[in-house]
């Protein structure tokens, strides 16, 4: 396999999609997995031709076909690392530099991925296509490592990258998604303690230009004292977990989350606990169910600038310390977002600038995420069920998918007890849920977490039919909390033969 010749041309503005936005919507075959082969050395599966030297992150954007696209902030796709994860120590004066002055190495199977992942030399790993883990299981990655999807696109899929007590690792340009299994939406069953990308005591860490959807936990956690950690342009969308930092009683993680963009989630986003400097700018949470930014902690020091908070239920929280300015929140309920004064000068640590609050949907819209996005959008019928075989396993999901669509969407639910949290956005107007087998005794959504504010199923878009459902909130609460099992803040909401088992509370017009 040969490598697409170097980019080159004047940066493209993006008031203009880039080039590679016309292939937004592919979708890759999956590969057979090989799980539980036998690892195999380098040289045993990397053919001469996939084989070159990377001297630095330039040569590799060229090779991925990145778009040469700039804001106020620099370009979208930057050569080095950003924000904390560009900061210099001893080892690494440059910052994190991953795989660079290593061989490139191309791989499509998980085997090989395993590898290449695990040896000691610097290295990038181009992901070419669909890998297909099959088990939901984490791929250990040492230290020196880029990984990174081809030019035609890398997946990783039902299963996730463990990035354990290790520094200079660079991830980028991937997807990851559907680890998620059938009926645990939390995330709890045993088999099912998996992520997208999990961090635990590792230091220079550079996440960057990723899409997480519909996976087992969490999307991407950031653990046990990792420091020097940057999540940058990344895409995470339709799952409950989303970022998580922390499961530490130490403060002393150095964290950036910038030009990431949120959407159809519900915790986590992220949880910042015990976070001795955390900056968080250009981020857009559009669909936030239960929290946005999360304080946690009260040591936690946060500096929140020019983000978008919408359609967010507490969208900035917490007990730790917290400096925001240049953020615009709309349609934002619960707790009022937090500020409590001056933290830290996120400028002295490193070069930034943040671009203005008001461009921030515009950009990543059209940016954030790998250059080969999967699609986001729903068919005009779809069809969800627990077992797989249709095209979502959770409602949440595919209201989300809905929500991201610009024609009405009807999603069939096939029979089953569906524990999770639907939320139906603004954007999701006309939008009708149906119970597959017209009883609906045999479609239930329940969660037995919701308080007054957290209903089972919040209808925030117009003209919403539910039909053929069972809708429940079992949760038992004493005044004046109510257990919502329906919140109806729409316009033109239609319920047709649904079974309520707790309260509802009615808010729109014309119901």
């Amino acid at each position: 396999m040969s490598f697409k010749p170097p980019h080159s041309g004047a940066p493209i503005s993006l008031d203009s999609p880039p080039a590679a936005s016309r292939n937004r919507g592919r979708r890759y075959v999956a590969a057979a997995a090989i799980v539980g082969a036998p690892l195999l050395a380098l040289s045993a599966f990397v053919p001469s031709a996939a084989v070159a030297q990377t001297p630095n992150g330039a040569d590799l954007l060229a090779q991925i076909g990145a778009p040469n696209t700039r804001t106020a902030d620099g370009p979208v796709w930057s050569p080095t690392a950003t924000g904390f994860a560009s900061t210099p120590t001893a080892d690494l004066p440059n910052g994190t530099t991953g795989g660079a002055g290593g061989e490139t190495v191309t791989v499509d199977e998980p085997a090989e991925l395993v590898a290449a992942a695990a040896s000691a030399e610097p290295l990038t790993i181009l992901v070419d296509g669909t890998i297909d883990v099959g088990d939901g299981s984490m791929i250990k990655v040492a230290a020196d490592k880029t990984i990174a999807g081809a030019a035609d696109g890398g997946e990783i899929v039902n299963g996730g990258l463990f990035v354990d007590r290790v520094s200079n690792v660079i991830i980028r340009n991937l997807t990851f998604r559907d680890s998620f299994i059938g009926a645990d939406w939390d995330g709890k069953s045993p088999e099912n303690d998996n992520d997208g990308i999990r961090i635990d005591t590792s230091h220079h860490v550079w996440v960057d230009h990723n899409e997480f959807e519909r996976l087992g936990d969490g999307q991407l956690d950031i653990r046990k004292d990792s420091t020097a950690v940057t999540a940058s342009w990344n895409y995470f969308r339709d799952h409950n977990k989303t970022l998580g930092v922390g499961w530490t009683d130490n403060v002393v993680t150095t964290l950036t989350l910038h030009h990431n963009r949120f959407s159809n989630v519900h915790q986590r986003n992220g949880s910042l606990d015990n976070v001795a400097a955390g900056h968080v700018y250009n981020n857009w949470l559009s669909g936030v169910s239960s929290y946005g930014m999360n304080a946690r902690g009260a040591e936690t020091q946060l500096v929140v600038e020019g983000n978008v908070f919408e359609d967010a239920r507490n969208p900035l929280i917490g007990e730790g310390s917290v400096f925001q300015q240049d953020n615009i929140f709309e349609n934002v309920w619960g707790e009022q977002p937090r500020d409590t004064g001056a933290t830290f000068d996120a400028s002295a640590n490193y070069t930034y600038t943040a671009d203005p609050a008001s461009r921030v949907r515009k950009i990543l819209t059209k940016s954030a995420g790998p250059v080969h996005s999967t699609s986001d959008e729903a068919e005009r019928r779809i069809t969800v069920a627990q077992d797989g075989s249709g095209d979502y396993m959770s409602v949440h999901a595919a209201v989300g998918a809905a929500s991201r669509s610009a024609h009405p969407v009807e999603i069939v639910v096939q029979p089953g007890v569906y524990r999770e949290v639907v939320s139906i956005w603004p954007d999701a107007d006309h939008l009708t849920i149906v119970g597959a087998t017209g009883d609906p005794a045999d479609v239930v959504i329940t969660y037995d977490k919701s308080s007054s504010e957290w209903p089972t199923v919040n209808v925030l878009a117009d003209d919403v039919t539910l039909q053929s459902l069972t809708l429940e909130n079992p949760l038992e609460v004493s005044a004046p909390k109510k257990a919502l099992a329906l919140r109806d803040a729409g316009t033109g909401t239609t319920l047709d033969d649904v079974v309520l088992i707790g309260d509802t509370l009615v808010e729109g017009a014309n119901r």
